[in-house]
């Protein structure tokens, strides 16, 4: 059970989305074709509902893995020691139709400068994760809080 959260729901997806904002990648959890999970670092933007896109080649094992069971875990840590904040997440992964992947390009490249966007390759593709848990873990008081995100709300 989570401790009591300091900041009202409202605040802690302001806190979130401008956390994972200002955090362009993390590590992303899928289960491989046997079940197991396997982790890869990633980049990926997301919009005002807090949805998550990524982008995969369609030849990498991972387009294989989240085509075939589309449940998505990511989690987003500061890239310092001290202090400690974190991001977790979880929720259903669906490719982005065709038809939407210039609208999406756009978003990316608007919010995510990194280098390492492969647009334009034949095979790539992107995904949109709707996370249906949220986690967020703060240390900067020098105690941990640990809060629940209600996304509904």
């Amino acid at each position: 059970m989570a401790d009591a959260p300091k900041h009202t729901n409202e605040e802690l997806r302001k806190i979130a989305k401008d956390f994972l904002n200002g955090h362009p990648k993390g590590i992303f959890g899928v289960l491989d074709e046997k079940g197991l999970p396997t982790t890869s670092l990633m980049l990926y933007v997301i919009d005002d509902d807090l949805n998550v896109y990524f982008g995969t080649k369609t030849s990498f094992s991972k387009y294989t893995h989240i085509i075939n069971n589309p449940v998505v875990a990511l989690t987003v840590v500061e890239g310092t020691d001290d202090p400690l904040k974190v991001v977790d997440m979880r929720g259903d992964v669906t490719e982005v139709p065709m038809e939407d992947l210039p609208e999406i390009f756009t978003l990316f490249k608007e919010k995510n400068p990194a280098q390492y966007f492969v647009e334009g390759a034949d095979d790539f593709t992107m995904f949109k994760l709707t996370p249906h848990f949220m986690r967020w873990l703060d240390g900067s008081s020098g105690a941990l809080e640990r809060a629940d995100i209600d996304l509904k709300g």
